[in-house]
């Protein structure tokens, strides 16, 4: 069985097509598990609809948490299921057809190559404006993301390329991501560095989800270029936070050196400038 675990905020708008695109899915073997970050707009009335329509599929955590973002309620879910495998779902986008046979097919794959590894599979996106047109095929390219640093955890922390609504994890990874330290950090780039360390990640270059960008997305898609680069730059506070967040909370030592030489490296590329010897 899959745990699709879903964290909402204000997403009344959009919840719904959502929700209809996971049960329009070709694998059915899933439950879906919601928590509410305290929204103030009519969406608990959109997931109670659908957890009386499908009361064995779909349901609702109420831990009285109070409101955590994003981050520390995804973990709050993480931290409640207990299935083989864990899918992780944003309110607003709209899952493929075939999203969860792909990428269950994947892991399976994996774990036979590696039974007592914990275990991340992510997809591309194919990023669209508010009513679902496609904007971009791949959200990878269009970020110039590089799929092949996978691997290498100090490259992950410099760029994050897993998206975490694409993302599947198995069941030994839980260990190696609970406890999330901190709402700095991105759940996703906390799973994948940690998982390349101790695990093993793997990329499918198959847009699994239509990236619904509609201008209140927690994170989303940007234009890459010297604007972009400049912005951050200008500000460099919240990106400077989520750093030392995850650099102090690893529970494995980073090369400072490597890491610093890696974001530098990645920025230039990304702006078409290449570096001499890189590694």
């Amino acid at each position: 069985m899959i745990d699709i675990l879903m964290a909402t905020y204000n997403g009344e708008k959009f919840l719904e097509e959502q929700i209809r695109s996971l049960l329009d899915q070709t694998y059915q073997e899933w439950n879906l598990i919601i928590r509410d970050d305290e929204s103030n707009d009519k969406i608990l009335n959109v997931i109670e609809k659908y957890n009386i329509l499908y009361p064995d599929k779909i349901r609702r955590l109420i831990d009285h948490k109070g409101q955590l973002g994003p981050t520390l309620s995804f973990a709050a879910l993480l931290d409640y299921s207990k299935a083989d495998y864990v899918m992780f779902c944003d309110q607003d986008d709209v899952w493929l057809p075939d999203k969860i046979s792909i990428t269950l097919n994947k892991m399976k794959e994996l774990e036979k190559k590696n039974p007592d590894l914990p275990l991340l599979v992510f997809t591309d996106l194919s990023t669209t404006d508010d009513s679902l047109h496609i904007t971009s095929p791949s959200f990878m390219k269009s970020q110039k993301f590089f799929p092949e640093i996978i691997h290498n955890p100090t490259k992950l922390l410099a760029l994050n390329i897993v998206t975490g609504c694409t993302v599947m994890i198995n069941k030994l990874s839980r260990d190696f991501i609970l406890p999330i330290p901190s709402s700095n950090i991105g759940h996703d780039q906390w799973m994948a560095v940690n998982l390349a360390h101790y695990g093993k990640l793997e990329f499918i270059p198959h847009p699994t989800v239509l990236y619904r960008q509609h201008g209140n997305n927690s994170v989303g898609s940007n234009r890459i270029g010297s604007m972009y680069f400049l912005k951050k730059m200008i500000r460099p506070g919240r990106q400077l936070k989520i750093y030392r967040d995850l650099i102090i909370h690893l529970k494995f030592k980073v090369n400072i050196f490597s890491f610093v030489y890696y974001k530098l490296s990645f920025t230039l590329k990304r702006l078409g400038i290449r570096l001499q010897n890189s590694k």
